[in-house]
């Protein structure tokens, strides 16, 4: 691929979206992989495959078509603890880290006093609004978590901690073990965010104590619509049902009910099969490759890009200025010329895909007092080539501005 990238760039034949190519505009240089991933063939052969040969549901019959198919449901359950480190039956099913992370708020009781940071997704900062005391840990200039700030927060005692483990605009990746630490010691679980950290860096959440985690499987080359919930066993015991109907439940009788244990209770109703299964695959996809190497992959390109990125005038990088902070994404901001603007103009004219806007992320851009930004991210399938693209193009944009 090039002497800064690590993985062979034959891999780029498994992703069919990267065979188009506009007579005008050149090839699709994809670079918002943060917001959702490329899919390869794998995962939308087995997709296909669940369509065609697999016509059941999961959890119900006693026929053959159905036992097969729950076999291969449970079997990415089981996939999913070992890429994680944990165990399967902690492991619950979701549609997304959204959904996820509004679980552990609606269902686990006694989180009255929360505290989340300034660098979060709407997704793991809106839910802890409702909260009766809600406190927001501080960034420092370059989007770090203040971690005197945390601690000053945590002697005056709080339930539980919602903090990411890569910062979804940034990419900062933030030091989880030892805030986990930090906050066991003062006698507050935690809840991570695991969304933006599962695609690209070897993450074993048993090893970093965490208490709850959440993860969209389509950050990680999987379908839309399944996510999962990570629950310490101890804890899962705890959740009150949220939805509530087939699956969840052991017995019906009258007016009594009585709840299913481990990750079923959460699981209330037929689930997005074929993108659980499509997961199954994009998990075997990854750990074909490893994750190992696909995290110096995307350092690799992530400090490239940085490099180039700083020869650009009028172009400021947000956050951290090397890439052992970071973890697959750099956003910038480009001095007379709207975040807007630019996505369309990379787009209208090259074929190239970032992000703009606030990314579902206002209160970090507030925290930073900046304007809404661009953010290009990367993965896997991204190369050296395309960084220059990108650069060469914001470099034209820049001269005509």
């Amino acid at each position: 691929m090039s002497e800064t990238s690590v993985l062979p760039i034959s891999l780029r034949e498994d992703f069919p979206a990267l065979r188009f190519h506009d007579d005008d505009r050149g090839p699709l240089i994809y670079l918002d992989s943060s917001a959702t991933t490329l899919k390869p063939k794998q995962v939308v052969d087995a997709v296909v495959r669940c369509y065609e040969q697999l016509p059941s549901s999961v959890h119900r019959g006693v026929h053959g078509h159905g036992q097969e198919l729950t076999a291969v449901y449970e079997g990415v359950r089981e996939s999913l603890s070992i890429l994680l480190g944990v165990d399967s039956d902690e492991c619950v099913f979701t549609r997304n880290s959204t959904e996820a992370i509004s679980i552990v708020q609606r269902c686990f009781p006694g989180l009255n006093r929360v505290a989340t940071s300034a660098a979060e997704h709407h997704s793991n900062y809106l839910p802890w609004l409702d909260s009766e005391s809600t406190q927001i840990i501080r960034l420092d200039a370059e989007g770090r978590i203040d971690l005197d700030h945390l601690q000053s927060i945590l002697r005056r005692g709080v339930d539980l901690v919602a903090i990411s483990h890569v910062g979804s605009v940034l990419g900062t990746i933030h030091p989880i073990a030892e805030i986990v630490k930090l906050c066991h010691e003062a006698g507050a679980l935690v809840l991570v965010d695991a969304t933006q950290a599962v695609p690209h860096l070897p993450v074993n959440l048993r090893e970093l104590d965490v208490d709850f985690a959440a993860c969209s499987a389509h950050k990680m080359l999987a379908p839309t619509g399944v996510g999962l919930l990570y629950c310490k066993r101890s804890l899962l015991a705890q959740m009150r049902p949220w939805i509530q109907g087939s699956h969840a439940v052991e017995s019906v009788s009258g007016t009594r009910v009585v709840w299913k244990d481990g990750p079923a209770r959460l699981e209330a109703g037929t689930p997005a099969i074929e993108a659980v299964v499509g997961w199954g695959a994009a998990i075997r996809y990854l750990t074909r490759i490893g994750m190992l190497r696909i995290a110096a992959h995307d350092r690799a390109l992530v400090s490239y890009a940085l490099d180039q990125l700083q020869l650009i005038p009028r172009l400021k990088i947000i956050g951290a200025n090397t890439a052992v902070e970071r973890c697959s994404s750099v956003a910038f901001n480009v001095a007379g010329v709207e975040a807007h603007g630019v996505a369309r103009m990379l787009s209208d004219r090259s074929n190239i895909v970032v992000r703009s806007g606030f990314h579902c992320a206002q209160p970090l851009h507030a925290s930073l007092g900046i304007r809404p930004t661009v953010r290009a991210s990367f993965y896997l399938y991204n190369t050296k080539g395309e960084v220059d693209a990108l650069c060469t193009n914001l470099l034209q944009i820049v001269r005509q501005a």
